[in-house]
């Protein structure tokens, strides 16, 4: 329950102190608005029915005005309410944020981690640094939502998102925790049949893969050349752009913390490693209008020195 709604069931008594009666019902209103029900609000409020409707009428009071319509089927804000309605959505997020900003003086990280995440990043770096952090952070659980769309931080409820961006989107607190370069590479086998590229306009001749996400899919900027391809398969996962890269199908333009390991093993060989190719951050990305919490500023600082141990470059 809400703190401006947390004396629900006092909203008639005079011993309220006078600064905290112009909010008493506020939330009980607005969830009246939002599900159409006085019954409906009270189950999303966990009250009682008689204490919403009597909260709310308190607050038609106070104010003077009637917010709602009344009928035996439904309720629906009046003209004035619908505009009462809009100022008290954003007295609720002031009032979370007070919340939330009270919390983060916690010392200990807890609570539901909720991350999104490029998959291949994910199960790459992400997972396998999870094990000392639970451990060092037993009250934190962590859930990942992975891909390599964008989602809506806030819309969404998410705490954090790791990025790969070359610039990130305005509005965000962004933290720099690596730097990702695109490599391109191929198996030993495509490049014993076909050859490696010489030089960029060689890449025009090749088989290629395209990657669905990034905006140079059908045109590879290699050196200061852009070099336009026909991919003969695109992706839009990472993990199948290089499982496509060492099945032998053709050359890969692929981050390089996805395949260093297979480049390292020999399993992928990177070609024209000479010329300049894309680089972007990889992110911490949280919304402006949250505080870091404990367990995103720990969460941020372990991932950042275990990108330091795996060699990223910063």
């Amino acid at each position: 329950m809400a703190i401006v709604d947390a004396v629900f069931a006092h909203a008639n008594n005079a011993a309220i102190p006078a600064l905290m009666r112009p909010f008493l019902g506020i939330e009980a209103f607005v969830r009246v608005v939002e599900t159409g029900s006085v019954t409906a609000a009270a189950e999303r409020l966990q009250t009682a029915k008689s204490s919403v409707s009597e909260t709310v009428r308190a607050l038609e009071e106070r104010l003077g005005v009637r917010l709602l319509d009344r009928s035996t089927r439904n309720v629906r804000p009046t003209e004035a309410g619908r505009a009462f309605y809009l100022r008290c959505l954003r007295l609720l997020a002031d009032e979370e944020a007070a919340r939330l900003e009270a919390q983060a003086w916690q010392t200990a990280p807890a609570g539901t981690l909720r991350i999104a995440a490029p998959e291949c990043f994910t199960a790459r770096h992400l997972i396998p640094g999870l094990p000392a952090f639970l451990s060092a952070h037993p009250a934190v659980t962590i859930e990942f939502v992975e891909g390599a769309a964008s989602v809506r931080l806030v819309e969404d409820g998410f705490d954090l998102a790791i990025r790969v961006v070359e610039t990130p989107a305005e509005g965000l607190v962004v933290r720099r925790l690596a730097t990702s370069r695109v490599v391109i590479v191929a198996s030993p086998g495509y490049l014993a049949r076909h050859g490696p590229p010489a030089e960029p306009a060689d890449v025009a001749e090749h088989r290629c893969i395209g990657f669905s996400p990034l905006p140079w899919r059908d045109t590879w900027r290699i050196g200061i050349a852009a070099v336009p391809v026909r991919p003969v398969l695109a992706t839009d996962n990472a993990e199948s752009l290089r499982a496509a890269a060492l099945a032998g199908i053709g050359l890969v333009a692929i981050p390089d913390w996805a395949v260093s390991d297979v480049l390292a093993a020999g399993q992928l060989q990177r070609v024209l490693a000479g010329y300049d190719t894309p680089a972007s951050g990889i992110l911490a990305v949280y919304p402006t209008n949250r505080l870091t919490t404990p367990k995103v500023r720990a969460f941020v600082d372990h991932v950042a020195a275990l990108l330091r141990h795996r060699g990223l470059p910063p």
